[in-house]
């Protein structure tokens, strides 16, 4: 029997992605953190703080692994490409190659489609 290759996400992508996704949810981690500051003098900001922290991991984590699953488990063709550069053990590279690649064939129908 022809054994099944498990797929598997590099944790540096899953930790990149996860740290950009907190950064990106600025209207939460602000907010903690000027409140975890106060929250050294007043204990209600403390906690309102840490609450909102954590509100900012949980939406970070599910939103990182939501990304997680449709890598893994994507079947869309026009996908397909981008699922193999992140899935192989070289992946930074992988996903360099193919963005450059993609903007040089952008670059060739602009300049094809130019009026002369």
């Amino acid at each position: 029997m022809e054994e099944k290759k498990k797929n598997k996400y590099p944790a540096n992508l899953f930790r990149t992605g996860f740290f950009m996704n907190m950064i990106k949810n600025f209207y939460l981690l602000f907010p903690a953190i000027i409140l975890l500051i106060v929250g050294i003098w007043v204990k209600w900001c403390l906690f309102l703080g840490l609450a909102l922290l954590a509100l900012d991991i949980i939406i970070s984590l599910a939103e990182q692994l939501q990304i997680r699953n449709a890598a893994l488990n994507s079947s869309n063709p026009n996908f397909k490409k981008w699922q193999d550069a992140i899935l192989s053990p070289n992946w930074k590279d992988n996903i360099i190659n193919l963005t450059e690649s993609r903007i040089e064939s952008s670059e060739e129908d602009n300049s094809d489609n130019s009026p002369s």
